[in-house]
């Protein structure tokens, strides 16, 4: 079968030859993703016994154009034709998807709320929005969709993606999750100092967006957010922010430089696959592509080591212990970070020894001497004549004789 449902749940479908779909009468809910990414599909109709539809469930589905609700179906409804329809809860108060493959959208006078992370996910064709006069809570201005208090515009719900250029009014407060998802045509955004949050997938797909001015109160970026914006070259995240979420700038094909300031606590892996880095700044540590040659492929790791003390991240151990060593320079009283150090200080060394990294073998006893005792000398001793390190090798001879009282090093090049 092309459906797999489990407990009344359609999980997944997997069927690629029909244009139309129709959900069968036993699925009582649609599950999140269940149905994302088909682009053979055009048409999908929703039976009565459907109660609850999830998280991007009909995502990425690039030629849908029309949700059809059967009108016994106590949950949920449709507006519009039969060939293109919007799908709505049953009042008709709620826009909850409008099809991917849509060219044009109507807001009728109805609608007065959006499910934000659904109405326009995807909608990457979508170049023509109206909205009836009568809509108390909706309008379009210059093409672009927004939220309004009848004093004022408030929030930008969605821009069509042909536009090239957009001023972006100072009373915009919100942006909308996927506002300017697949705006190819799109170069530069100034935010308005009121945004204080971007939400997820908001600028994804903006493939020719290569400047953004952010505002000085943003504090979080969400999910995807700038994800495959193949031009930007610069992103300098304002002092204050506070979270960078999974996925943010990955893909960044362009994206050369990446500054995140000492104010964010939080991020997930958001620069994987941003091939053409040279410059990454996190809490003021910068590491350059020409001292790391894996910086594009690794940056991710690194901010997640940085930002949240992740110190078992998979990382070659000559950055890794040079960048935690950069991390107790900054803040020697981080108990974590001190915490960390004196549970691994053998292996650590050991591991530069091994590397025949010298100045960091210094570096860290020199910082951590209250963890060097006659055992663990004489190991690392020992490991460095295996290994054939000789210049570490008499560091560390000479410095067994210094905590011998003897004077004269005995042990020289």
């Amino acid at each position: 079968m092309d459906f797999k449902i489990k407990n009344d749940t359609l999980t997944n479908y997997t069927g690629h030859s029909q244009s139309s779909l129709t959900i069968p009468e036993t699925v009582k809910e649609i599950g999140s993703w269940s149905l994302d990414n088909h682009p053979e599909l055009y048409y999908i109709v929703i039976p009565p016994s459907v109660w609850k539809i999830g998280y991007h469930s009909f995502y990425e589905d690039e030629n849908l154009t029309s949700i059809v609700v059967d009108r016994k179906n106590k949950y949920f409804s449709s507006i519009g034709s039969v060939s293109k329809s919007i799908l709505c809860d049953k009042e008709k108060k709620t826009l909850l998807c409008c099809p991917n493959g849509r060219e044009s959208v109507h807001i009728p006078a109805s609608i007065i709320s959006m499910k934000e992370t659904d109405a326009f996910a995807g909608c990457k064709k979508l170049k023509n929005i109206t909205v009836d006069e009568k809509n108390p809570k909706y309008t379009v201005l210059n093409g672009v969709l927004y939220e309004h208090d009848n004093r004022k515009l408030t929030k930008l719900v969605r821009c069509p993606v042909d536009k090239v250029s957009l001023h972006i009014p100072d009373s915009i407060t919100e942006i909308y999750n996927h506002a300017f998802e697949g705006c190819t045509e799109l170069e530069e955004i100034i935010l308005p100092e009121g945004i204080t949050k971007l939400e997820g997938y908001t600028f994804k797909h903006c493939h020719n967006l290569k400047r953004v001015q952010f505002s000085k109160n943003l504090k979080n970026i969400g999910d995807s957010c700038f994800r495959e914006c193949y031009h930007l070259e610069e992103v300098i995240l304002p002092n204050g922010m506070k979270g960078v979420i999974a996925g943010a700038f990955n893909n960044c094909r362009k994206l050369k430089k990446l500054v995140i300031p000492e104010s964010v606590s939080f991020t997930g892996h958001i620069a994987g696959g941003c091939v053409s880095l040279e410059t990454l700044i996190c809490h003021g540590i910068e590491i350059r592509k020409q001292e790391f040659e894996n910086l594009p492929s690794e940056a991710s790791s690194i901010i997640w080591l940085i930002v949240q003390k992740r110190f078992d991240e998979k990382l070659p151990p000559d950055i890794k212990y040079r960048i935690i060593y950069q991390m107790f320079v900054r803040n020697p009283d981080d108990e974590k970070i001190n915490i960390y150090i004196k549970q691994n200080f053998d292996a650590i060394i050991s591991i530069l020894i091994e590397i025949n990294q010298i100045q960091m073998v210094q570096n860290y006893i020199k910082s951590f001497r209250r963890y060097l005792n006659s055992q663990n000398l004489d190991k690392f001793i020992r490991c460095a004549i295996d290994n054939q390190k000789y210049e570490i090798q008499i560091f560390l001879t000479n410095l067994k004789y210094q905590r011998n009282d003897f004077t004269e090093k005995d042990w020289t090049l």
